[in-house]
This record gives structure tokens, sequence and C-alpha cells, in this order.
């Protein structure tokens, strides 16, 4: 068991944490493959595409999401009652920078929109997501992976 102030992870945890970020490196793998050939004016030609491209969208905010309640359940801190907050939890447990918690809680606006809003998507965010917001994927794993190598031992 590893221990860092109000924080406890486990191997399991930490390898929970690793399995989840196999996950959405896969899933960024196909978003940045159709990310080349997808703007505004085709990005419906192929609805089975899109649909493929909003679900993947989902699963990968979805998977960063899992990642903070995971952090979060193990921590002493507030429960967050929404997803906006867990993600600003994770800014305050020091994980990750608050600005980049405001940059990620907006993606998780526009995932309740895909799955609560499917009528209301607007596909510049998608494209928008496609062409620039794929890095923040990765970033926000790098940021874990950081958070989790200055904080525990091995």
């Amino acid at each position: 068991m590893l221990f860092k102030g109000d924080l406890i992870l486990t191997k399991d945890i930490i390898s929970l944490i690793n399995r989840k970020f196999k996950e959405l490196e896969q899933n960024l793998i196909y978003l940045k493959q159709v990310s080349y050939d997808i703007t505004k004016e085709n990005i419906k030609e192929d609805i089975i595409k899109y649909w493929g491209i909003e679900r993947g969208i989902q699963i990968c905010i979805e998977i960063i999401l899992d990642i903070a309640n995971i952090i979060i359940s193990y921590s002493d801190c507030h429960r967050p009652s929404t997803y906006r907050e867990t993600i600003l939890g994770l800014s305050q447990l020091g994980v990750i920078p608050n600005s980049f918690a405001k940059e990620l809680a907006k993606m998780v606006g526009f995932r309740n929109i895909l799955v609560h809003d499917y009528v209301k998507v607007d596909e510049d965010i998608i494209v928008d997501i496609l062409s620039n917001r794929l890095e923040d994927f990765i970033k926000y794993m790098d940021y874990i992976n950081n958070w989790i190598k200055e904080n525990y031992d091995k």
C-alpha cells in the first residue's frame, strides 16, 4: 500500500488507472486516424463513421472521469456531485493544474450533450476536439502519471 498525505493508493489502484490509460490510448489512436480526413463540411457524409467519432469522444471523456473518480474515491476529500466537480476536484488535490481542469470541464459538459441532448450536438465542437483537443487527453495522462511518480513510491 502506498500512502501520501490524505490519499492511499495501492498497486492495484495504480494498475487499474494504467488499464484505463491503455483503453484511452486505443480510443485516441482511432480518433487521431479519422481526424485527418474530417472537416465541418464532410463530417456527416458517413453517418456510421460520425456516430463512431461521437462515441469515441464520449468514451475518452468517460475514461478521464473514471480515472478522476478512482483518485478522488481514495482521498478523504468531498465527493463531487457532478462530473464537472469531479474534474475540478483533481485540481484541488494538486493532480492537474486548475486552468487545465477548467478546460477539461468544458469537454465534460460536451459529454453531457452527447449523452443527453444528442439532437443538439454541434459538429464544430467535434471537429475542434478532433483537430485541437485530442492532445488534452495525453496531457491528462501525463499529469496523472507525473503526480503518481512524484507522490508515491513503487
